[in-house]
């Protein structure tokens, strides 16, 4: 493998990353001990990188970065700050608030049928009589499924994975068959519906989605990271995620020889025609300040720093459940779902419920209701993005460096993981900056 040349302004960088674990924390705090603990034990193995934070009334009171961001032949980047993750499903929030300012403006309507958007039939073949509206797209209820894949390279349409004259194949594939799975009835995670979301903003609005969120979503809320890492501010702040295999360190997406879409991929890009190109279920790349952005944003009914990006109706529609397990509608947390027993639009409640094993959606000990928000899991990074309307009060982290999931240690009382147990626990305690 080729040394990586390391800009001189990095050799800071460096020289932080080999202090000691958790020394630009707060010394002395037992929250950064117990945090630097949950990195150094992670799940079959340490974890790489940990960034997490706390809101309280709206303000941040605590955060924690430590481990690496990028590391190669023997030297680490530091997490800061400034790191950006590609954050992974709690994208799909964030991707939604794009879509509901469309929606604002009267130009989508969310129960109308998703195909008169897309420009082609969208229908499930087993029902091919009942429509599959914009709602059901974002509630994942629409009867399609992730199956084979859900990203789209460059040059092809992503109306060509729901062409009706090659079935079942394909087709067939991505859509839920049998009794009570009609679209509208059953719920089924579903990262393909947010490149179908992505195809329909960029149909509508004329803008390609990268290029729509910016100018729309991140921008208005003072948010620099994006959907593109080609066009980040400061690229060398990307985190690497990376997995911890029994042979080591592997990286899985963002690495810096391979970070996205080369310019020549998208020269011949239509807008339009494919959705998923930017990844509108995962690919949103931020720092955890970034995050609290977007926390405060919905806590504060969708305006921030005086700009109103959504009504505070469209906030409440988007946290509104919109399906909530009833033991046979769909699958839950239980099924290996993630801890998902109540949905709105992109948005997860946690109810704070337990199955027959006692396990359920409660995030930490003690917990008592009223977080709602988006976990991210993908590529070795879990993440996630907890907040409560009503105290002002977030949990936010990112943690990259995960085992295979075969390896990944089941929650004690919940259908976290043990570490999101572990990391969600430390910050609802952490009241220290």
């Amino acid at each position: 493998m080729a040394r990586f040349a390391f800009p001189r302004f990095l050799w800071l960088s460096l020289a932080l990353a080999a202090l000691p674990a958790g020394a630009g924390a707060a010394s002395g705090n037992s929250s950064d001990a117990a945090l630097e603990t949950v990195l150094q034990q992670g799940e079959a193995r340490p974890l790489a990188g940990l960034a997490a934070a706390r809101l309280h009334g709206g303000r941040m009171v605590y955060s924690h970065y430590s481990g690496f961001r990028y590391r190669m032949d023997g030297h680490s980047l530091p997490v800061t700050p400034q790191t950006r993750f590609r954050i992974a499903s709690v994208s799909k929030l964030v991707t939604t608030i794009g879509l509901m300012r469309l929606v604002e403006q009267g130009r989508v309507r969310l129960d109308d049928d998703a195909s008169g958007y897309l420009g082609f039939a969208l229908r499930n073949p087993d029902f091919p009589l009942v429509p599959i509206t914009v709602r059901m797209l974002l509630n994942h209820t629409s009867s399609i499924r992730d199956a084979g894949g859900y990203l789209i390279p460059p040059g092809q349409d992503i109306a060509t994975l729901f062409d009706t004259a090659h079935p079942p194949g394909p087709t067939g594939d991505h859509f839920a068959h049998g009794a009570g799975r009609a679209p509208g009835a059953w719920f089924e995670y579903c990262n393909l519906c947010y490149g179908l979301v992505g195809t329909i903003i960029e149909r509508v609005s004329g803008e390609r989605f990268d290029r729509y969120m910016r100018a729309h979503v991140l921008d208005p809320a003072g948010i620099a990271g994006g959907y593109d890492p080609l066009a980040l501010p400061d690229p060398d702040a990307l985190a690497t995620l990376y997995r911890h295999l029994p042979q080591g360190w592997v990286a899985t997406a963002d690495d810096r020889p391979l970070r996205g879409r080369t310019p020549a991929e998208l020269a011949h890009y239509r807008v339009g025609s494919n959705g998923t190109l930017f990844s509108p279920q995962g690919g949103l790349r931020v720092s955890i300040p970034e995050m609290a952005r977007i926390a405060r944003l919905m806590m504060q009914r969708g305006t921030l720093d005086g700009v109103r990006i959504l009504s505070p109706a469209s906030v409440e529609m988007m946290e509104h459940p919109t399906w909530i397990y009833d033991g046979h509608n769909g699958l839950s947390g239980a099924d290996g779902e993630g801890p998902i027993d109540c949905y709105g639009l992109s948005v997860i409640c946690l109810l704070g419920q337990h199955d027959a094993a006692g396990r359920g959606d409660t995030p930490y000990p003690g917990y008592r209701g009223g977080l709602r928000g988006h976990l991210g899991n993908a590529y070795g990074l879990h993440s996630g993005l907890w907040y409560d309307p009503e105290t002002g009060d977030a949990l936010l982290f990112a943690a990259t460096g995960y085992p295979s999931d075969p390896e990944t240690r089941p929650g004690r009382y919940s259908y976290f993981t043990r570490v999101e147990e572990e990391i969600l626990g430390v910050l609802a305690r952490a009241d220290t900056f």
